[in-house]
């Protein structure tokens, strides 16, 4: 692989071997400055590299250990070409280095930055460089620091120069005082320089004579130890600052230096002279002269505060701010090693994947303060449920995952499961508040439900959706009928998306029928998919779409774009339709705006307010946001949309509902109707709602009507409205002003009642 070369190559490389610095091993004082680079930085590797011919050979570095690099894999290469500051934010996605060995391998080198060194304009004779292995843009102030400790070493260099053309000139007697001088506060200036960088960087350096067993230290070293710098220290009294295992371990490292002649890096436990326990990064290398060991050096760091740093970033990291649980990378990685020992050991891993029912609820009646409160609850009591070698964390929201790591059977994963439920059904006193705690939970077990970390979770989510589907406060265990399920689920969803770009969902017209007068009065607009293969298609073939948020506030907003246009287009025609209901879901009301988004396409259209009705279930007052869908609706209904309560009797919507909420209409659901001319039970219902609705000023509309007999005892009974094939099956939007045109009231009021009305 070729590389480019400055235009100055020649006189480049004249310039690094005057000095003569090549082969002479690294420098303890530079080595001071990378490891002060790093540190001011935070970044992993720092480096100070001349750039020969063919190589690049590091002076000093910091978190390498490399002697160097081949200059064709150098990114000292590219610095040199220039007297500015290189930066590259992301070397993967940079054309020079997106192949270089040391990106596509380790160290993996994403960000870097290089200074060129040059003692003469233009000569860059090598680079101090920063690298690491995540993207990273560098501050104007990083940058600034960076060239400002690539001029310490800039100066370093024209000192050697300057010492070895000093001792040149005195052998030769052609030096001047003035040169001397200038020497003079050459050195004094380095030294101010470098003291202040052990200052920062908390470092020292250290030299020992092999002959002499003569040890000398930098202040830095005597501030660390905890010293006053003046007397000779000697080997013994440095180490015995060690523990005895650190010393030991010190030891045998330096022998074998010295014997290899091999450099080395270690951490070691460090007590100072006023007993602090201190944490300690020791760097040795060794000089020869010839086939002998002449001369050990290296530095001391305190890197206390620094792990202090690193395992506090390390906590923030892997644990959820809130609860102090660990999060979803930490219980991953422990996921994984769980699953590596279990196939060894052949135990079982249970995963119990937990979500809280009501915490929304909370969230939206108490506030944020009460829902972090229940989430902090939820994770105490979690873990009291937990064995020692068992694991909680919080995936984010209200979602938390037990994980059960010695399981001995499958069922031991159900049994804690239960004891999880019993844990979270206790109340939970908030205040003056008693909060519900409940909790849906999935449960999967490897082998059997997987062997991976990503099949597990996967298999346990899709239990803990049918454990919510299946009524919530219960614990549902993963089996291969659930993922055909989901499978068909996901494909079903897959194929609605296509078919709403495709324009195959479109809205029928059920005809409501007052009971009074036979006439029209409105419609309910019902959506049908007319599906290229199957047909026309109604919310049975479909209606598991509305358990995904997306897909139904995408259909909700469809079936109003599509209800005004045709309302619009009915009213152009003279068509007097009357009012269209439409059916909107508990995820439009969650999405926000809806109000807004209705009244817009009402005005749109130029349609009065109050051709639109607004129906929704009971389900809706029951779930979350309740407070969301009452301001809501009672926004459209003073705008005059009138709004109707549909399916009433189904669920479990308390009497308080239709004050508490504006209730023009109440729909009697067909399941009612469909039994009143042989069910007495069915009946008296039907009754009742109608009468509810009259003490209350509320229309009731009976929904399902098929027979004559049925519409009779619902006329009779007082009922205002009713829908069903007696009437009009759906019909699609081209065809409501001819049944308009068409309708025969004293016809369908002719159809006489042949039910008792006793009953």
């Amino acid at each position: 692989m070729a590389y480019p070369l400055p235009e100055n190559e020649a006189e480049r490389l004249a310039e690094l071997h005057s000095l003569e610095i090549l082969g002479t091993g690294r420098s303890a004082a530079l080595e001071g400055v990378c490891v002060l680079a790093r540190e001011m930085l935070d970044i992993p590797s720092a480096a100070v590299a001349l750039v020969d011919r063919e190589r690049q050979w590091f002076k000093a570095a910091a978190g390498v250990d490399w002697e160097g690099t081949s200059r064709e894999h150098s990114f000292s290469t590219w610095t040199i070409l220039s007297s500015d500051t290189l930066v590259v934010p992301d070397a993967s996605k940079d054309a020079r280095f997106v192949d270089n060995i040391y990106v596509t391998g380790e160290p993996r080198i994403r960000f870097y930055v290089g200074v060129p060194l040059a003692l003469r304009s233009g000569l860059n004779i090598g680079t101090l460089c920063l690298w690491g292995p995540e993207p990273r843009t560098p501050t104007s102030a990083e940058i600034e620091l960076v060239g400002h400790l690539a001029r310490i070493i800039v100066d370093q260099f024209r000192l050697h120069e300057a010492t070895r053309r000093t001792k040149r000139d005195l052998d030769h007697r052609r030096i001047s005082q003035s040169l001397l001088e200038m020497q003079s506060r050459e050195l004094w200036r380095r030294q101010s320089l470098l003291a202040q960088t052990e200052r920062l960087a908390r470092v020292g350096g250290w030299e020992f004579d092999v002959a002499t067993e003569r040890l000398n230290w930098s202040d830095g070293i005597y501030r660390i130890y905890g010293l006053t710098p003046g007397f000779e220290p000697d080997t013994e009294r440095a180490l015995s600052h060690f523990p005895p295992e650190a010393r030991l371990h010190w030891q045998k490292k330096f022998s074998a230096a010295l014997r290899l002649r091999e450099p080395f890096e270690i951490e070691l436990p460090f007590v100072d002279a006023h007993g602090n326990h201190r944490l300690v990064r020791k760097s040795c290398q060794v000089e020869t002269d010839g086939d002998v060991v002449v001369r050990a050096f290296g530095i001391l760091q305190d890197v206390t505060e620094q792990k202090e740093a690193e395992q506090r970033m390390w906590h923030m990291a892997n644990h959820d701010a809130l609860t102090g649980l660990p999060n979803r990378g930490l219980m991953r990685e422990r996921l994984e090693a769980a699953l590596r020992r279990s196939r060894r050991s052949q135990r079982q891993v249970g995963v119990l994947l937990v979500d809280l029912d009501q915490f929304k609820d909370v969230n939206d009646t108490l506030g944020h303060d009460a829902g972090d409160a229940l989430l902090v609850e939820a994770g105490r009591r979690l873990s009291n449920c937990i064995g020692d070698a068992d694991m909680v964390a919080r995936l984010g929201g209200d979602e938390f995952i037990v994980l059960l790591t010695r399981m001995d059977s499958p069922t031991d994963a159900t049994v804690a499961a239960q004891h999880v439920l019993s844990a979270l059904s206790l109340p939970f006193n908030y205040r003056r508040s008693a909060l519900s705690c409940r909790g849906s939970i999935g449960i999967a077990v490897s082998p059997e439900h997987g062997t991976d970390p990503s099949t597990l979770l996967k298999n346990a989510d899709i239990a803990l959706y049918r454990a919510k589907g299946g009524g919530r406060g219960i614990a549902v265990e993963y089996d291969t009928r659930m993922q055909q399920a989901t499978e068909k689920r996901i494909q079903l969803y897959a194929r609605v998306r296509l078919a709403l770009r495709n324009g195959e969902f479109q809205p029928y017209y059920q005809p409501k029928v007052s009971l009074r007068t036979g006439s029209i009065v409105g419609y309910e607009a019902l959506m049908r998919w007319r599906h290229p293969r199957r047909g026309l298609l109604g919310p049975q073939d479909f209606g598991q779409i509305f358990d995904d948020a997306d897909l139904a506030i995408v259909v909700g907003e469809r079936l109003l774009e599509a209800t005004t246009r045709d309302m619009a287009n009915w009213v152009a025609q003279g068509c007097d339709f009357g009012h269209v209901a439409i059916n909107v879901t508990s995820s439009e009301f969650a999405r926000g705006g809806l109000p807004e988004r209705v009244l817009a396409a009402l005005d749109k259209a130029r349609l009065e307010h109050g051709r639109l009705t607004i129906e929704v279930t009971e389900t809706v007052f029951l779930g979350r946001g309740t407070d969301v869908v009452r301001q809501s609706l009672q926004t459209l209904n003073n705008a005059g949309v009138r709004i109707a309560l549909d399916d009433f009797g189904t669920g479990y919507a308390s009497l308080s509902h239709l004050k508490q909420f504006p209730v023009d209409r109440i729909k009697i659901d067909r399941s009612f109707v469909h039994d009143i001319e042989h069910d007495v039970d069915d009946a008296a219902i039907v009754r009742a709602v109608i009468h509810l609705g009259q003490s209350l000023g509320i229309e009731t509309v009976a929904e399902g009507v098929e027979t004559a007999a049925q519409a009779a005892y619902l006329r009779a009974n007082g009922c205002d409205f009713a829908q069903g094939f007696l009437y009009s099956k759906a019909l699609p939007a081209s065809r409501i002003p001819g049944l308009m045109r068409g309708w025969d009231p004293a016809g369908v009021m002719g159809e006489g009642p042949t039910i008792d009305l006793a009953i």
